[in-house]
């Protein structure tokens, strides 16, 4: 700061020297102008190093922050300048109380009235920068609502685009951007109020202090007193300029800092909710070998406004006991594990859970990594018990389709994998843990009958025979199975009632179906007595534990018998589903400079603004030569008191209106660049929306949900904000110092040729910088993708994560740091390069400074004082202004990185057209009229050069026909949807619905007319009547008719709501089941006449189900109706039963057709179900 000092205070000596013609003014000169140098020198390296310090505080504090978050499951990006200003709140106000002592011993008490403006000036940017503060916050609260719609949006983006929802969603995401756009566009409007303020405060100052010294004192303005105290103006403009910047990023900090602490101050799971066997209370229970147990319990979601879910509850359960939990859609059968867990609000009782536990959520959660990576869940491997616990699950089979095997990636949200799949990768992670109590909430809800008798034998009989095992499931043969030690229901009340108890467990009996052909071979974790032994500690067993395992027995299905040809290198190429994120390299193209150029506005915009800031540059250099020429007036005008107060009052007329205008024109050029980069930014946005939205669906199977999201957050900000102002600035640094360069050129005439060694330098130097800084940020972009992908999913698996213990979830804290520490790198990298920039450029500044103005003092003779005075206090700024030019051109290449990313997805590949005029059927013909449905050779995969999932496929529906699909997990039975529906395009073959081929019209047309319950429901936050009429064309009478015919009329009607009840995020206020019924409720309202259910009832109750079969049998009566099933039940009176094997056709025929001929895959899997005897009475009833 005291370096910044020396140049007013040598500009006001030498002037003063060259005004005055002393002998030795030379030397006088000479000396002052050496000691700038120095002092411009020392000013770099002070500037550097602090710049340098702040810059790791904030580094380090940030790392803080988002560590803190994430233990929170909340990502903060907000805090990143705090601390490279803060230092400057406390220098600031000291530079200013130096800058006026100053200026009161140029001027007097002059100075004072300028001190009053600055007074008055910060006084009303206060009030300014407190409006921008409230848009501020509700610019980011906007931002927040439209990220969450985005989110939302991406997540569920297949079930966009198989309900061809993609108008609505886009609509949903565009009302929210309009309306943070709306503030934003305030916001910035006040900036530029403020930017107005500060850039006119110097004018206001000068004025005011000109006006008193020369006007109410009657003192005489020599050009030493008016460049000097010019440049004491100009150092007061950087710091009140900093204030706004400050005041800016304080605001923005505050706002962030409010929100952390309003999330840090949330209650916390209640850690002594659960009490375990190290607790006192807990005693009892060990004594009784009681594992878990609850009693008198209360508990709720939420609030303490909301009534208990579950009320008087009483449970034991002892080692080594099977507890089956099974009852109606919404009972709380998921809540009660979530009780266990200590994921639930217990209002009073207590929970008592002794031994370590292994969670299976009802929806899968699965990781983006490997099969192999999925299950380890970051413990050591074990090759024999890994293998045993592959097999238990009936994962052996599937991992040798896979490209990989064991390595091969699943993808995000496990987009590479069946449901069935997912689910016993989840079991298999599960079991791999070799906990003491396994909490499973319907795991076997996805597979089919066969499936689900081999895991029950093999994984909860065998692997786990010795552990505790509390299971959720809807299969009756399970729920009274004598294998079982007790089953329990929950009732209305939301009460534990016990339904089942087993008198005794015949060891190693089929269970799931009397019916089974083989007995299965069984393998378990340890011995009897090795399993009684309960654990205390909070991980997953101890080291020696994991290697516990009993041989198998040798049987059929003995794992001994199998090739171990599941496993593949840990490099396998073939395995990748996600593919790298594309970063380009060098400089930003030409392309995306025109994109945004056209998007701004074009030419007329351009135009506009330079013409804004070329009259407010004429008008500021004007106002200074005015200054310069008023300076020498008073020899002219001489001492008479009435034409001297004329001239002042003249003088300072004239001076005000240049300056008034000239920050009108700053106003002007600050507005149209805010309206017009917020033009761009909203045209840039809508473009990526539309056409992320009617992107292929295998762009979204290899790129995480988090690189898009990257896109919408920082990308779009910068877009938003930070690239229309940037440009602004690097405008009004150029056309600055080249008029500043240009005036001192012809000033110091020939020596303007010195100028140019300096400049070749400074270029040298800047063409070094630009190509590190530009690589730099867009490596920060990139790292920064990986973080959000973690956290997504994170937040979507906590409970699963804090059900296996305190050392997986120290394990993701790690995980957590070391993805920040990634993107850290590169911070400290950009830290660094920006640092070495910064101190050249201010020496070879210096040296600008040090030929300007030692040739002024060479030329004085030959050059008016006023204007050597005028071109120092040029001279004095050019120094910053030139790194300005560097640092805003490098901003310019980094910061375009961010609407190249943009620009990037939105040249991505885009589905075929939604709607073709030419082959899309008339609306006049109600297509489709029948619903018959051809398969022609249909072949599909979904990755390009990928394995065929459908291969050679040929069948035909008859317009309302009902259709049952089977066939084992894998077999390709989702993906007849995904063709159908052309969420790929087909390899080869075609498709028809009544005559026309699906693959020539529109898609739109296609998905508008058909309907799907999907095997995984996902609800939109917003209200139950835009959920189930999203294009608002229904009366509410219809809409409560569906809710009525899928049973949920009194669930509803229990709202307050009613048909306006909000649905939270993912739809967490309904169960899964419920969010089932209500995907069937709207695809009853859709009309459709193919209606697809995948899987639909997998997590229904059979009770529930049966009255769903039955309006499936009424409302669908006429309709074309395909149903992809596990339950073999709910399509035993189909018309005709398709079976799949490895995605090709093996039986089509009719359900008793299939049955009688005695054999074939149909046959096998009725039997392994248990479902023959169930059928041949079906039949004997019709007939």
């Amino acid at each position: 700061m005291l370096c910044k000092m020396v140049g007013p205070m040598a500009l006001n000596r030498v002037v003063s020297a060259l005004s005055e013609d002393d002998a030795g003014l030379e030397a006088t000169a000479a000396k002052w102008v050496v000691l700038v140098f120095f002092a411009q020198v020392m000013q770099a390296l002070a500037d550097c190093y602090t710049g340098l310090q702040s810059e790791v505080m904030a580094i380090q504090g940030v790392s803080l922050f988002k560590s803190l978050l994430y233990r929170k499951m909340m990502h903060c990006d907000a805090l990143v300048c705090t601390s490279v200003v803060l230092h400057q709140t406390w220098l600031i106000p000291v530079q200013i109380l130096v800058v006026s002592y100053l200026l009161v011993g140029v001027l007097g008490v002059a100075a004072f009235a300028g001190i009053a403006v600055i007074v008055f000036m910060l006084r009303l940017n206060h009030y300014v920068s407190g409006r921008m503060h409230t848009l501020q916050h509700q610019t980011r609260h906007a931002k927040d609502k439209r990220m969450k719609k985005v989110a939302e949006a991406f997540k569920a983006v297949s079930i966009v685009k198989l309900n061809a929802w993609e108008g609505p969603v886009t609509t949903r995401i565009d009302a929210a951007r309009e309306i943070e756009l709306g503030f934003m566009l305030q916001w910035r409007i006040m900036t530029s109020v403020s930017i107005v303020l500060l850039w006119g405060m110097p004018v206001f100052i000068s004025i005011a202090a000109f006006g008193t010294y020369a006007g109410i004192l009657h003192r005489e303005l020599s050009p030493a007193i008016v460049f000097t105290s010019l440049a004491l103006f100009q150092l007061i403009q950087a710091p009140l300029r900093t204030i706004t910047t400050i005041a800016s990023m304080l605001s923005q900090s505050k706002v962030a800092l409010d929100r952390i602490s309003s999330f840090l101050d949330m209650p916390e799971l209640d850690q002594n909710s659960v009490v375990s066997n190290e607790d006192p209370s807990g005693y009892n229970y060990a004594a009784k070998n009681v594992i878990v147990a609850v009693k008198d319990g209360e508990f709720a979601w939420g609030d303490e406004d909301n009534l208990p879910i579950l009320k008087n509850v009483n449970l034991e359960v002892k080692v080594g006991d099977f507890l089956v939990v099974h009852g109606i859609v919404g009972c709380g059968k998921s809540s009660l594990c979530s009780v266990l867990l200590g994921e639930m609000e217990k209002r009073k009782g207590m929970v008592y859970v002794g031994g370590t536990v292994a969670y299976c959520s009802q929806q899968a959660w699965i990781q983006n990594m490997t099969v192999r990576d999925n299950i380890l869940f970051g413990r050591p491997m074990d090759q024999n018990k890994y293998e045993k616990v592959l097999d238990a699950c009936a994962l052996t089979a599937d991992l040798k389709l896979l490209p990989a095997r064991d390595n091969t990636e699943i993808g995000e949200r496990g987009v590479n994998l069946s449901g069935g799949q997912k689910a016993r990768i989840a079991l298999a992670r599960a079991c791999y843990s070799n906990a003491s109590i396994y909490i499973l909430d319907s795991p076997l809800s996805a597979v089919d009958a066969i499936v689900q008798n081999e895991i029950f034998h093999k994984c909860f009989l065998g692997l786990l025979r010795n552990k505790t095992i509390i299971l959720i499931t809807h299969n009756p043969e399970i729920i009274a199975s004598s294998q079982i030690t007790s089953a329990v229901t929950i009732d209305d009340a939301g009460t534990l009632v016990e339904s089942y108890r087993a008198d005794s467990q015949p060891e190693y009996e089929p269970v799931v179906s009397p019916l089974a052909r083989d007995s299965y071979a069984i393998s378990s974790f340890g011995d009897s007595d090795a399993a009684t032994q309960i654990s205390t500690s909070d991980g997953s067993g101890s080291d020696e534990g994991l290697n516990e395992l009993s041989p198998f027995k040798e049987g059929p299905h003995s794992l001994t018998a199998k090739s171990r040809c599941f496993s593949s290198s840990s490099n396998d190429e073939r395995g990748r589903l996600i593919v790298d994120e594309e970063r380009s390299g060098g400089r930003v193209s030409r392309y995306v400079f025109e994109a945004y150029y056209d998007a701004v506005g074009g030419l007329p915009v351009v135009c506009a603004i330079l013409l804004t800031q070329l009259l407010w540059q004429g008008l500021q250099i004007s106002s200074d030569f005015w200054l310069s020429s008023w300076s020498n007036d008073t020899a002219t005008i001489g001492k008479n008191a009435a034409s001297l107060s004329g001239h002042i009052a003249y003088r300072l007329g004239v001076y005000a209106g240049l300056g008034l205008l000239a920050a009108f024109m700053v106003f002007g050029r600050t507005v149209i660049v805010t309206y017009c980069g917020l033009r761009a930014a909203k045209s840039l946005f809508e473009r990526m929306t539309n056409s992320l939205l009617h992107a292929p669906m295998r762009f979204f199977d290899v790129n995480p949900i988090g690189r898009v999201l990257t896109r919408y957050g920082g990308d779009v900000v910068a877009v938003d904000v930070q690239i229309p102002f940037t440009f602004g600035t690097l405008v009004a640094n150029i056309f600055s110092v080249g008029c500043t360069l240009i005036t001192a050129a012809f000033v110091i005439r020939w020596k303007g040729f010195l100028l140019l060694p300096v400049v070749a330098v400074y270029g040298a130097i800047s063409r070094f910088y630009i190509s590190p800084a530009r690589e730099l940020q867009r490596l920060l972009k990139t790292t920064q993708a990986p973080i959000l992908n973690h956290i997504s999913e994170s937040v979507d698996g906590a409970p699963v994560v804090r059900a296996f213990g305190s050392h997986q979830i120290q394990r993701f804290f790690q995980t957590t740091d070391a993805k920040l520490d990634e993107n850290h790198k590169v911070w400290y990298a950009q830290l660094y390069v920006s640092q070495w920039f910064s101190l050249r450029i201010q020496f070879v500044g210096s040296l600008l400074v040090l030929v300007v103005t030692s040739s002024l003092v060479w030329l004085h003779r030959q050059i008016n004082v006023a204007i050597i005075g005028l071109i120092f206090a040029y001279a004095l700024k050019i120094a910053a202004n030139l790194e300005g030019i560097v640092r805003v051109l490098t901003r310019v290449e980094t910061i375009m990185i961010s609407p190249e990313r943009m620009q990037e997805y939105i040249d991505i590949e885009q589905e075929a057209p939604y709607r073709i005029a030419m082959t899309d059927p008339p609306a006049q013909l109600e297509w489709p009229y029948s619903g018959s449905i051809v398969f022609d050779k249909v072949s599909f995969r979904y990755k390009q050069g990928g394995k065929l999932v459908l291969n050679n496929l040929s069948f035909v529906v008859e317009g309302g026909q009902k259709i049952g699909i089977v066939g084992r997990t894998g077999a390709g039975k989702s993906s007849i949807t995904m063709a159908l529906f052309r969420i790929n395009e087909l390899t080869s073959g075609s498709i028809s619905i009544d005559g026309v081929d699906v693959g020539k019209i529109g898609l739109k047309t296609l998905r508008e007319n058909l309907s799907i319950i999907p095997q995984m429901p996902v609800l939109f936050k917003g209200s139950l009547r835009e959920y189930l009429d999203p294009f608002g064309d229904l009366e509410d009478q219809q809409l409560w008719e569906s809710i009525r015919q899928v049973g949920l009329d009194t669930r509803i009607s229990d709202e307050e709501l009613k048909l306006l009840m909000i649905i939270e995020e993912n739809g967490e206020n309904f169960s899964v089941g419920e969010r089932q019924m209500l995907c069937m409720a709207r695809a009853l309202l859709r009309h459709s006449r193919i209606v697809i259910f995948d899987e639909a009832t997998a997590a229904i109750d059979y009770e529930t189900d049966q009255k769903l079969q039955r309006v499936i049998r009424t409302a669908f009566a006429n309709y074309t109706v395909v149903t992809i099933a596990h339950r073999l039940d709910t399509i035993l009176d189909s018309d005709r039963i398709l079976v799949l094997d490895g995605g090709r056709l093996v039986e089509f025929a009719t359900p008793t057709e299939l049955v009688s001929n005695g054999r074939g895959h149909f046959f096998e899997l009725m039997r392994e179900g248990g479902y023959l005897d169930k059928f041949a009475s079906q039949t004997r009833m019709k007939a």
